[in-house]
């Protein structure tokens, strides 16, 4: 497609996505002057009043492991037994339990995901061994706007993680996967909960929900946050403030409007780990700390989101979203280099970069229709992303012993304006899940036209590419509750996730599902049980200054995982889930960073009586490798966590001590050959105090 294709493509979509809005806006307005000429005259004469006793809060009240069915694996409420493709859902409650404070606590037990360093300023994870950065989201719609930061839990109500390209429902992406954090609503609810948080490393959290009904067609809720913390290592802290209003106005039965805001000002110190010698981890304690002392990153992120659904009737509903981000960003980073450690002492350089800012916009129109036999779906996005980034590097900073640092201060280059960046995306897609007696057939189909441009030293470059992404699955439903399928499925991913243009890595990279799986409702449909087995095909071409495909580098991955959430008792959860994955670069054989071959999880949680509640696990990773090539082995780990509450009328208190037999391990390190020298501790032993009190 030529440019200019592609630029009248671009406006005829966003031309329709704006006309979808205002459609929407007119249909509200229309609806609302009918309802009114339709209302009936009310009588004068009132009823008598009637008094209410209060109702008194007596204990806490838990919802079950497995008390959603989660819908991202299809966008719609396809019931999650004909979704062809492996999903998992991490309820409030059990983000409770767990004492989740950031998102990779509340991912903990998801069976084929760890975590990873991240440079030790962000979310990052790892799903089916391939790296997630750019794969989170926020209510359906992608989140780029707070990648490089930690977000808050403050106001998310669950946590769904879709396996496996899903890039025909949600446009480029990860191989592995997407997380999407569902954010709590204004449901009319009446109540106010006050959170304290008191926590090892001087960690103390604040939060507030506060939900209300302000009229028979208007609801309210406001989450805000403050938390401040030190760190198991030195040098190394946090403070975070987070603010996130969100109305809903619902003007007649058919119509539902969800305006979102949240704010997130956030300080803390990168952490880039320990380097590695002789293959290894060197053995210092995991409070040492290799960065400067003048390091830091700050950010403010502002980020709104509107939601509305139309009901047009009990077979149809539409449904229109857009969302804006706006970030400004400084780091200023010591990191190691990856250089072989010599004479005991690792090399050192200063890289300070920042957005200045960074925007993300999106747009999606979505109009889901029951025929009986037919569950579809028809929509189009457009997603614009654009990066003025600041970046500054010294390589003269002095090198420091390997294994007894001595922490200072160190250069700072600045943040001079480098490169410009801009992103576009326009997507149409289709789903179709077609029931046929006890089957499913299940069929998506999506198209992409991606632009990038970009300005770097007075000169302009530009990518452009289109593709079609699918997804094909057959389901077997043997009962009610259980049901098997297979499926296979392909997306594209853009190189470096868009950032930036190299003309060396010029054409998207492939990848290529096939899975087989079962799902289960066990106990009256209070666990869901997932099994799948799975092979990932990842192809990443390469180009010459032409742009022409001269090279690939292809890997494999083969998997298989299990997974349970939900009740074993009505007094009784538990959530389990194992992985086992093969990974290999098939030009060299060998592994890739941060995969470990084996996980495992368990953790229950036993309410003995309405007042108290016990829990515990155990979370298991086994060895992987970082640095590329297999340079440094990570020991695998094992540790344990512990959970015990009170609740007592109003009010509630939580006692969670993680990795409570104080193990020492590495939990991951950054992406590519950095990784060698930037290799992350774990927390030692941690308790965490948390009082709830809710009026």
């Amino acid at each position: 497609m030529s440019p200019h294709q592609h630029k009248r493509l671009v406006t005829a979509v966003r031309t329709q996505l704006l006309l979808t809005m205002m459609t929407t806006g007119l249909t509200m307005a229309v609806s609302q002057q009918v309802a009114a000429q339709e209302t009936p005259i009310q009588s004068s004469t009132t009823e008598p009043s009637v008094t209410l006793a209060p109702i008194m809060v007596t204990a806490k009240k838990y919802e079950g492991y497995a008390a959603y069915n989660p819908t991202s694996g299809t966008k719609t409420n396809t019931e999650w037994l004909d979704v062809p493709q492996s999903v998992s859902v991490v309820t409030k409650t059990e983000l409770e339990d767990r004492g989740a404070v950031r998102v990779l606590d509340a991912v903990k037990g998801v069976a084929g995901l760890n975590n990873t360093l991240g440079e030790g300023s962000r979310d990052e994870f790892v799903l089916r061994g391939f790296n997630g950065l750019n794969d989170v989201y926020s209510d359906g719609m992608r989140d780029d706007g707070k990648l490089q930061s930690y977000r808050s839990l403050a106001n998310v109500e669950r946590v769904e993680v879709v396996k496996g390209p899903a890039g025909a429902l949600y446009g480029r992406g990860s191989a592995g996967g997407i997380i999407n954090l569902v954010s709590k609503k204004a449901e009319g609810d009446e109540f106010n909960k006050v959170q304290a948080q008191v926590g090892s490393d001087g960690l103390a959290v604040a939060r507030v929900d506060s939900s209300h009904k302000l009229s028979d067609t208007l609801n309210a809720r406001l989450n805000a946050e403050y938390r401040r913390s030190d760190s198991f290592v030195d040098h190394v802290d946090s403070n975070d403030v987070f603010i996130a209003p969100t109305v809903r106005w619902q003007p007649d039965d058919q119509q539902t409007l969800d305006f979102s805001f949240d704010f997130t000002r956030q300080h803390l110190v990168p952490y880039r780990g320990v380097p590695a010698k002789d293959g290894k981890p060197v053995d210092v304690p995991v409070h040492t700390f290799y960065g400067g002392t003048n390091d830091y990153q700050d950010s403010d992120t502002w980020h709104a989101k509107v939601n509305h659904e139309f009901a047009i009737n009990d077979d149809m509903t539409w449904t229109n979203r857009a969302s804006y981000s706006h970030i400004t960003l400084e780091q200023k980073g010591t990191r190691q280099s990856p250089a072989e450690v010599t004479d005991n002492q690792v090399g050192r350089t200063v890289n300070n970069f920042g957005y200045d800012p960074r925007t993300s916009k999106t747009v999606q129109s979505e109009l889901a229709w029951n025929t009986g036999n037919h569950e579809l779906l028809f929509g189009a996005d457009y997603n614009d992303i654009d990066i003025d980034l600041t970046l500054a590097t010294d390589k003269n900073v002095p090198p420091i012993s390997a294994t007894n640092p001595s922490a200072g201060a160190t250069p700072n280059p600045g943040f001079p304006k480098f490169r410009k960046n801009s992103t576009q995306s326009v997507g149409v897609f289709a789903q179709d899940v077609y029931h046929i007696g006890d089957w499913s057939l299940v069929g998506n189909v999506r198209y992409d036209n991606i632009q990038l441009d970009q300005r770097f030293q007075g000169q302009d470059s530009e990518l452009n590419d289109d593709k079609f992404s699918y997804r094909a699955g057959i389901v077997y439903n043997f009962t009610d509750a259980t049901s098997a399928y297979v499926t296979a499925a392909r997306s594209w991913q853009l190189p470096y996730s868009g950032i930036y243009i190299n003309p060396k890595l010029a054409a998207l990279y492939q990848t290529d599902l096939k899975e087989i799986g079962v799902k289960t409702y066990l106990h009256n449909d209070d666990i869901m049980l997932n099994a799948a087995v799975y092979q990932i095909d990842k192809e990443d071409p390469k180009t010459n200054d032409n742009r022409e495909v001269i090279d690939k580098d292809e890997f494999r991955h083969q998997g298989l995982e299990l997974e349970a959430r939900g009740k074993i008792r009505d007094n009784w959860d538990i959530s389990a889930g194992y992985s086992y994955l093969d990974a290999e670069d098939k030009k060299t054989g060998l592994v890739p960073n941060d995969v470990p071959k084996q996980t495992f999880s368990l953790w229950s949680a036993y309410q003995p009586t309405d007042q108290w509640r016990v829990g515990g696990g155990v979370n298991y990773v086994s060895d992987r490798y970082a640095g590329d090539a297999e340079a440094v082995e990570l020991d695998g780990y094992t540790t344990v966590d512990l959970m015990a509450a009170y609740s007592a009328g109003q009010h509630n208190v939580q006692l969670n001590l993680n990795n409570a037999l104080d193990k020492k391990y590495a939990f991951g390190a950054t992406n590519g050959s950095s990784g060698k020298n930037q290799i992350g501790f774990g927390a030692p032993r941690t308790w965490l105090l948390t009082y709830n009190y809710e009026f």
